[in-house]
């Protein structure tokens, strides 16, 4: 976008007063400092203009967003940037009339940096999936925000997060073999020993985890 607007005042440099006069003038003292301060303020409100000049036009409004957004029907969240917000405007002003996977897309990749949000349509079921990397809280709240302003109603919303990581997983297992060996007596008969017989048990408990790693 443009940083000015499309129009040109008078004067659209620096002020400077001295240039329109002798410059012997400026050898008295009182005179060449009043003559400062003349330009200085003089400067001031051509600054002033050119800036009120820029809030009528979405491209270069910053403090005036809010005037238009209250114009247009629209709110902006905290972590709207100054561009985003002025997107959302001419969204609003230009009336889209049919949301399309790009459009939704741009809408969605005003909160993404790097853009690398997608959207997939199922018209069989009537649903979109949006594709987004991890955002913040109030990223999140404004792309589901953005959406529902201008997806068909009919259209149900399903959102799918992911992150990226360049990492290596370690996986330590342990493993033991078991093997159970049965010993019977030679006949089966009543055993009635005279002697005491102390038998030693240990109790093992073991904790099955299962592990479902997304995506997979």
């Amino acid at each position: 976008m443009a940083d000015t607007p499309d129009f040109q005042f008078l004067r659209n440099t620096k002020v400077d007063l001295s240039r329109y006069l002798p410059a012997f003038l400026f050898r008295d003292a009182v005179f060449s400092n009043t003559l400062n301060t003349l330009s200085y303020e003089h400067e001031l409100q051509r600054l002033t203009l050119t800036d009120a000049a820029k809030q009528a036009f979405v491209q270069t409004a910053t403090w005036g967003l809010d005037d238009w957004e209250e114009f247009v029907g629209l709110e902006h969240a905290q972590v709207d940037t100054v561009q985003t917000r002025r997107n959302k405007i001419l969204m609003k002003l230009t009336g889209v009339e049919s949301v399309t996977v790009p459009f939704l897309e741009a809408l969605i990749n005003q909160y993404i940096d790097d853009k690398s949000g997608t959207v997939t349509d199922h018209p069989e079921t009537y649903s979109a999936d949006f594709n987004i990397p991890l955002v913040d809280k109030a990223s999140l709240l404004g792309i589901a925000k953005d959406v529902r302003t201008y997806i068909p109603a009919h259209i149900g919303q399903v959102y799918k997060a992911h992150a990226d990581t360049n990492v290596e997983n370690h996986i330590a297992l342990l493993k033991s073999t078991v093997k159970t060996i049965d010993v019977y007596p030679a006949a089966i008969e009543k055993i009635a020993p005279e002697s005491t017989f102390y038998v030693a048990m240990a109790m093992t408990t073991t904790e099955r985890l299962t592990l479902y790693i997304g995506g997979i």
